[in-house]
């Protein structure tokens, strides 16, 4: 029974979610009051559809939600990548459903199961035959040193169990090219689900003559790693498209103010001058428009955002709004290079930059790990940390429309990425810097969970 009082039959709720082919398995429980799941997504569909892990399933869950009465929505999901424990008969073991929320998003399948990298001797003789080709061994050795304190094995997914996002790929396709002398196309990467996936690409390259032809690394000429759309999106609006724009921003600053009675603190710790990165975290999608209305517009016109091309720019109407609010494309399918390419192109152009190092919006409205990768743009430009209350109870991912609840942006003061290197935890500088990023967010939102 909910919080509400309504009586919810987990079966009916997980049959619900089983219609979106995404969703292999799925088990539902209560959890303080609240019902959630684990999931277990059908990779191979979603290699399909050539879409990335978290998003498809993210959409998946949203769609399905929004055509359920809202007691039988499920507020949170953890992912796992084995199947859930049945009895004979087929049933899921509920008993076991709750230990399995708790360790999945932890990347564990089972509190018992040992840390560390699976042995070679206990894998699969497809799996033995796979690293005897040298440079997939290689890159498995690794794999294992890297992730030396997580469960590792062939089926560990890179994005989901790793944490590893378009930026942290870019950090790892260079070490792959100095260990094996293989490097990975974009596309390439956009077909790795697994680690198994992963060396299979790296065995194929190696076959074929190790290195594809090298291209310019995008911290250092960004320009090139862009696509003619991405640098057409970096120039400078026109007279009329300015006038455009600043009546998007009067519009969209009034709607804040006047219906989510908008309120802005720290605005003050925003440099004059110069490129520097907005950090926020991310609940909502009014998430961007809150921090639009909380910019003057003279501070917006400097600010660039980048969006998903497949969402941002799937229409006429919303390629004119992204291109008004500075938003630049990014291919999913091929966002190793072109991610960091374009931050570092916005602020080499002394240009700022809003990115949410989360990677997507947070289901529970608390703050979550952040992703490896903006470490290596926030290495060399100052970085502003941002929270924001009140767009989770606004519109909560699965909403439609929102509701008028009251918004707050809070500022933080500048940080220099070189004192961030020194206060976090890691052994690269970049998992410093994010590390040390995190507290400094969290610390703004009162929230150091």
């Amino acid at each position: 029974m909910t919080k509400g009082g309504k009586n919810v039959q987990p079966e009916e709720v997980e049959e619900a979610y089983l219609e979106d082919s995404i969703i292999r398995e799925v088990g539902v429980l209560q959890k303080d009051g609240r019902l959630v799941a684990v999931i277990m997504p059908d990779l191979d569909e979603i290699r399909r559809r050539s879409a990335e892990i978290d998003r498809a399933i993210r959409r998946a869950v949203e769609g399905v939600s929004e055509r359920l009465p809202s007691y039988q929505r499920i507020s949170e999901y953890n992912i796992t990548h084995q199947p859930l424990e049945r009895t004979q008969l087929g049933k899921i073991r509920r008993h076991l459903l709750e230990n399995r929320f708790d360790v999945a998003i932890k990347g564990a399948e089972s509190a018992e199961k040992a840390v560390g990298p699976i042995p070679i001797e206990e894998m699969s003789e497809q799996d033995h035959a796979l690293l005897e080709n040298p440079a997939a061994r290689r890159v498995w050795e690794l794999l294992a040193d890297r992730y030396s304190d997580r469960n590792l094995s062939l089926d560990t997914s890179p994005q989901l169990d790793l944490g590893i996002d378009s930026l942290g790929w870019m950090d790892l396709t260079l070490e792959i090219g100095e260990s094996a002398g293989v490097e990975l196309s974009e596309e390439a990467i956009g077909r790795i689900y697994t680690v198994r996936d992963l060396l299979d690409e790296v065995a194929k390259q190696a076959e074929a003559g190790g290195r594809s032809m090298p291209r310019p690394l995008p911290l250092e000429h960004p320009e090139e790693n862009l696509s003619d759309e991405q640098k057409r999106s970096l120039k400078p609006l026109g007279p009329a498209r300015s006038v455009a724009a600043r009546g998007m921003f009067a519009l969209n600053r009034a709607i804040a103010r006047k219906v989510f009675h908008l309120r802005v603190e720290g605005a003050e710790h925003l440099p004059k001058e110069g490129s520097f990165v907005l950090t926020p975290n991310h609940i909502s999608s009014l998430d961007p428009c809150a921090i639009s209305a909380a910019l003057d517009y003279q501070q917006l016109r400097h600010i660039y955002w980048a969006g998903r091309a497949d969402t941002a720019f799937s229409n006429p109407l919303k390629r004119l709004v992204s291109r008004l609010g500075h938003v630049v494309p990014i291919d999913s399918r091929r966002a190793v290079f072109s991610s960091l390419a374009f931050g570092a192109a916005v602020l080499k152009r002394q240009e700022c930059l809003t990115w949410f190092p989360e990677g997507h919006r947070s289901h529970t409205g608390e703050l979550q790990p952040f992703r490896p990768g903006i470490g290596m743009l926030l290495h060399r430009y100052p970085v502003v940390p941002v929270f924001i209350h009140g767009t989770h109870e606004a519109m909560p991912p699965g909403k439609a429309w929102a509701r008028p609840k009251k918004i707050t942006v809070i500022f933080g003061k500048p940080l220099d990425p070189r004192e961030l290197e020194q206060q976090g935890e890691g052994e690269q500088p970049q998992d410093r810097i994010v590390q040390a990023l995190y507290e400094h967010v969290a610390e703004l939102g009162g929230d150091r969970s």
